[in-house]
């Protein structure tokens, strides 16, 4: 009898545990549901926030663009159907079988309609595992944003990204993400770091840049910048060095007192997908440096599109690179694509052609050979 009352007494206790287990697997599991269903409502806005899907989504249904409640209401309710279907929270694994490929691939190919830039990539990664997993990575490096809590003007961010730099190169970011809008630079007496890189003429509206960087925006007709860049500094071995040139890319440069993009005695640049326009003197300048553009379109300057000043080379690249309708001033001294002496060297990858890239700039002043302008099947290594 003793014996069955222990046995009893045993049962019930692990009754009680099981009964706690239970409890608490069921609470763990009201957190997941929780968890989830908080995530699906962060992708549902997420989703109806970038407009390419909800674009895509109604056009293969055959909807129309009315921004009627109901049809607010449906695609809401659309969307969160679809993220049910192919978002899955996942933990990264070793095992091939845990990894859930098919979502992947669908996010994949969601994305590849999206297109998000490197700002909208970099936060979408953060946002889960199956982001992570279907995005590549963004540009490596510490990075900031412009517009910025502690900085009125895209001036003092970079002066104080400098002054970082100065104290140790690692701490400084090399990435700026600028933002969709319209930003001025408004370069001050104690910006101008005269006694490293004076000024010329024109270069007083410059925003100088003295340590290798990418600067990012959200698009050129979407990220536009009044004033121009100034590029000096010099490359340095920093444990080493993550960028080892400027890059600037998807943005419009509008410089009315100066130049879009100047660089001397300095880095070398890399510009993609970049609009420099109605600049009060050149577009780019480069004098004792060397740069590249790809698909970069110079229009509307005053002076010259492109000069190559001396010791200087500029290479073009792709094929929206285009040189078109400079020379606004109607001075007989400048022209779309413009070499200072034989020192001074423009370069074009086949099958760009001087031809081709420059045309329509006042008065049929296309181009000047002073120095080099030809077409090459190779460019040099930045």
């Amino acid at each position: 009898m003793q014996r069955e009352t222990m046995e009893l007494r045993q049962l019930r206790t692990e009754n009680i545990s099981l009964q706690q287990n239970n409890a608490s697997l069921q609470q763990n599991n009201a957190t997941l549901q929780q968890n989830n269903a908080t995530l699906q409502q962060q992708i549902v806005i997420l989703l109806e926030e970038i407009g390419t899907l909800q674009e895509y989504v109604a056009l293969m249904q055959g909807e129309t663009k009315e921004d009627s409640p109901y049809v607010h209401r449906a695609k809401s309710s659309r969307y969160a159907y679809i993220s049910q279907k192919i978002l899955l929270q996942f933990q990264p694994s070793v095992n091939p079988n845990d990894i859930p490929y098919e979502q992947i691939a669908w996010w994949k190919m969601i994305f590849s309609y999206i297109q998000p830039n490197d700002y909208e990539r970099l936060h979408l990664r953060r946002l889960c595992n199956m982001f992570k997993a279907s995005l590549k990575p963004p540009p490596k490096g510490k990075w900031t944003e412009y517009p910025h809590t502690n900085h009125a003007s895209i001036d003092s961010l970079f002066n104080r990204c400098k002054e970082l730099y100065e104290e140790d190169p690692r701490k400084a970011p090399t990435i700026f993400f600028i933002k969709a809008g319209e930003h001025e630079v408004e370069v001050s007496v104690d910006d101008d770091d005269s006694d490293a890189m004076p000024n010329l003429e024109g270069e007083e509206d410059q925003l100088l840049i003295t340590y290798p960087m990418k600067i990012i925006g959200a698009g050129r007709d979407k990220t536009i910048i009044h004033g121009g860049f100034k590029i000096g500094g010099i490359e340095e071995e920093v444990n080493p060095p993550i960028i080892k040139s400027v890059v600037v890319q998807g943005m419009t440069m509008k410089g009315p007192g100066g130049h879009g993009l100047v660089a001397r005695n300095g880095l070398s640049f890399l510009c993609r997908r970049m609009t420099f326009t109605q600049c009060g003197i050149y577009g780019v300048y480069a004098q004792n440096s060397k740069g590249r553009l790809i698909n970069c379109v110079i229009t509307q300057c005053r002076y010259s599109g492109i000069y190559s000043g001396t010791n200087a080379l500029i290479e073009l690249e792709g094929d929206q690179t285009k040189v078109d309708g400079n020379v606004t001033s109607g001075n007989s001294y400048y022209y779309g694509l413009d070499t200072y002496d034989t020192s001074s060297t423009i370069h074009l990858l086949f099958p760009l052609t001087k031809e081709s890239v420059s045309t329509n700039n006042h008065g049929g002043r296309n181009y000047r050979s002073n120095g080099t302008i030809q077409t090459v099947d190779a460019l040099e290594s930045l």
